[in-house]
């Protein structure tokens, strides 16, 4: 198992990536105001520098404590390293996004992501090597990163639904008139505690059962196959078989 989600990780990351590329190209083009919220970029730039930590401060409309990376953002944006890149200023304030949220939420969600390509290369790496199952401090490394797809799919939600704020149709119908009149504030939060309560529990109950998996380790009894490995884990489905097919016709 370690070997095989390692190796689709190892592939499907940078996949991954690509497509969040193309995504971002179309927010660039139809979410605009979202685009300069995730970028932090209050003033329109060009070239556009790309913002890669700061603290934004909306009050004053500025970045505190900026990286900043010169003409970046514009090729980010526009694949191309001078072109003009709007701020928050060209939009109405009443059409703004809130910064704080898309912005952090972005940055922790391409974080994992690359913690998860590195995990996953620098795994392959060791198994090339034939280090995997020795390398306890991989394994270590390896274990604690397990949250990190989960962590950036809710970063991902954040972004896309915190971003795209006050609409929920871009441009053309506010959040505030697609509310049902009927809906209350006090059935939303019934509908989310349901929600966690039952997920709660099913995570729980899992949690629990892998635990106990791992503190009692490996059946002392487990029957050892000569010859089987990681890589042939279906080897023995014909020995297995016959010898199944063997016991009924000895108990016949």
């Amino acid at each position: 198992m370690l070997h095989w989600g390692l190796g689709l990780v190892a592939v499907r990351v940078p996949l991954q990536m690509r497509v969040g590329h193309l995504t971002g190209g179309y927010i660039h083009k139809y979410q605009p105001a979202k685009f300069a919220a995730i970028e932090a970029r209050w003033k329109t730039q060009q070239p556009a520098a790309e913002v890669l930590l700061a603290i934004p401060d909306p009050s004053a409309e500025r970045n505190l404590f900026a990286i900043v990376v010169p003409k970046l953002g514009s090729y980010v944006a526009s694949g191309t390293w001078d072109s003009r890149e709007p701020g928050l200023e060209k939009f109405a304030q009443e059409d703004r996004p809130p910064v704080m949220i898309p912005f952090f939420a972005f940055r922790i969600m391409a974080g994992m992501g690359l913690i998860m390509l590195a995990t996953s290369w620098w795994g392959m790496g060791l198994r090339w090597w034939g280090k995997l199952e020795t390398s306890r401090w991989f394994l270590w490394c390896a274990l604690l990163s397990f949250p990190t797809g989960f962590i950036a799919v809710l970063c991902g939600w954040f972004t896309a639904e915190v971003g795209r704020q006050p609409w929920i149709v871009y441009g053309m119908l506010r959040t505030k008139d697609a509310v049902t009149p009927s809906l209350t504030a006090g059935h939303v939060a019934f509908s989310l505690l349901a929600y966690v309560g039952v997920y709660a529990t099913f995570v729980s109950f899992g949690l629990y059962y892998i635990y106990r998996l791992l503190r009692d380790g490996p059946s002392s009894a487990a029957q050892t196959i000569p010859g089987a490995t990681a890589n042939r884990p279906m080897a023995f489905a014909g020995d297995a078989q016959t010898a199944t097919g063997h016991e009924l016709r000895t108990e016949g």
